[in-house]
């Protein structure tokens, strides 16, 4: 179970601050690059029983070495960062981390990032993430920026055809319907605010009823002052995954339209609805020519050749990593004590 979160730990406690041992710690490993460090068993105790909380499961003495190995490394490339003048600024580091936590929303704190690193397999602290990210970004940039960039060239059509082979099964368009909407949401909202946003809603239905075609004009004037607002083209797949996410009658709704009808007032889970079914697309195997659902701006090729420059980047710097850690660890000295690698 380790192997599934050592990738996302290679370089665990990088930039860590080490704290001091005591006369009663005890080493588990020392390494020297450009200089000398020790790792101590409290440490290494430390970052075990974070791993084990994390997975739910006890480590053997197996994985406990996993774990001291990507302690290894981690001090291993602080030393050649050191030692080959490849730095980031604390001010980019700090920039990152605040960019990172917008996008999980306005109010979002470290603790926040922190959780949703963890989630991703990520369980050091945010701002040592994305420091070790970017030492690492830096270093192949300084290093092997005309590798990555020939990695980077278009992929030819071989590779893509090879891609689409490989991912047909999966490029299947399911059972599609394009709609607008009309909405209040009623999360967070007082009672009296929900029964005022449903009654503007019902109003806007009833009128529809005498005159659908007032349709667009309705979209057009949504905002805070018409008491509702709009989402202008929306495609829902007939998915199980799209029924659990919209909600059941909200689902069942659209699929009970034909093109062009406008549905009556429906409640959701977050609020109440009026759809338009402008469009509906059948179920298709996907060629490289078609757009990919959701999204008419890109086609089945652009998505794939992104795919598979993807897959090249991603193989490429992982290879990168594996021999940068290997050379790091052939050049240096590490002792390790393997008598203090229980406790």
């Amino acid at each position: 179970m380790i192997k599934r979160f050592l990738p996302a730990v290679v370089f665990f406690s990088i930039l860590q601050i080490l704290s001091a041992q005591t006369s009663i710690d005890k080493t588990v490993a020392t390494i020297k690059l450009v200089k000398t460090e020790a790792i101590s068993q409290r440490q290494l105790k430390s970052d075990v029983e974070n791993l084990q909380k994390a997975t739910g499961a006890a480590f053997t003495a197996e994985q406990i070495q996993q774990v001291l190995d990507a302690r290894i490394n981690s001090l291993l490339f602080v030393q050649y960062c050191e030692r080959e003048k490849i730095t980031v600024a604390d001010s980019e580091v700090t920039k990152a981390v605040a960019q990172m936590k917008a996008s999980l929303g306005t109010n979002a704190t470290d603790a926040d990032l922190e959780k949703q690193l963890k989630a991703t397999g990520v369980f050091v602290a945010p701002k040592i993430y994305v420091k070790q990210r970017m030492l690492f970004e830096t270093y192949v940039q300084v290093k092997h920026a005309d590798e990555l960039k020939a990695i980077l060239q278009q992929p030819s059509a071989d590779e893509i055809l090879k891609a689409y082979d490989l991912s047909k099964a999966s490029l299947v368009r399911p059972d599609t319907m394009r709609v607008s909407v009309l909405y209040v949401d009623t999360r967070g909202k007082s009672e009296a605010d929900v029964k005022k946003g449903k009654d503007s809603l019902l109003s806007v239905a009833n009128a529809l009823k005498i005159n659908p075609a007032k349709f667009d004009e309705y979209m057009l004037r949504a905002g805070e002052d018409s008491g509702y607002k709009s989402i202008p083209s929306l495609y829902i797949e007939k998915t199980t995954q799209n029924k659990a996410l919209f909600g059941t009658e909200l689902f069942d709704s659209v699929f009970k339209l034909k093109t062009g009808d406008i549905s009556s007032v429906i409640e959701s889970p977050t609020g109440y609805r009026i759809v338009r079914a402008n469009e509906f697309l059948p179920q298709k195997q996907l060629g490289l020519a078609d757009t990919v659902p959701g999204n008419p701006n890109m086609t089945i090729q652009q998505f794939l050749a992104v795919l598979v420059a993807q897959d090249k980047e991603s193989t490429f710097l992982d290879t990168l990593e594996k021999e940068l850690i290997a050379k790091l660890r052939a050049e240096a000295s590490i002792k390790i004590f393997e008598e203090h690698l229980t406790w």
